[in-house]
């Protein structure tokens, strides 16, 4: 079973994307604006053809069973490997290592016929190969529609969780004695 991830502070505590150099939220945040329109039936039309391989969109064939079954065709974006693919404030951080900067990745579920994503999800590598199942969320339409009001830099500022707003508390408080 996939969690559904339906507002910023659900996503946030997954802590998908992060630490840097990680670059998952800026993939999040492109694909949000850039790939996606959502109508007020919560319809997700495709703004991109994964099909054609737009931005590096690859068919995503499910052989590990890290998500639902489904007749629709599953596909990637993310993968950084894909030079000039995708914009360069997502690829940036990308070190061509063999580290956590290229780890992130978004699947959709796409219904060619009506060119409308039909579930979208946000995942992780556990290693070169395989992805972390404990790391694949389902992101709801609400939460595409929250990230879609928020500038990147905004929705970057978000703090992670409320850990931040408690330890700037508990040391102003610490200053003031």
């Amino acid at each position: 079973m996939v969690r559904i991830l339906n507002n910023l502070s659900e996503l946030k505590e997954t802590r998908f994307g992060q630490p840097r150099p990680r670059h998952g939220l800026n993939l999040l945040w492109w694909f949000a604006h850039y790939c996606v329109q959502i109508d007020s039936n919560g319809r997700m039309t495709a703004q991109c053809d994964p099909e054609n391989g737009a931005f590096g969109f690859h068919r995503f064939y499910n052989k590990e069973r890290l998500l639902p079954k489904t007749t629709l065709p599953y596909y990637e974006v993310g993968n950084l490997h894909t030079p000039g693919s995708l914009p360069d404030y997502v690829t940036r951080s990308y070190t061509g290592q063999s580290d956590s900067s290229n780890t992130d990745r978004i699947i959709v579920s796409f219904d060619s016929r009506w060119k409308r994503f039909e579930k979208i999800y946000v995942t992780q590598h556990s290693n070169l190969v395989r992805f972390d199942q404990n790391h694949t969320y389902c992101i709801s339409t609400d939460l595409l529609k929250n990230i879609k009001e928020l500038s990147r830099n905004d929705f970057l500022r978000e703090p992670t969780n409320g850990s931040e707003r408690v330890s700037i508390i508990f040391i102003c408080c610490c200053l003031l004695f």
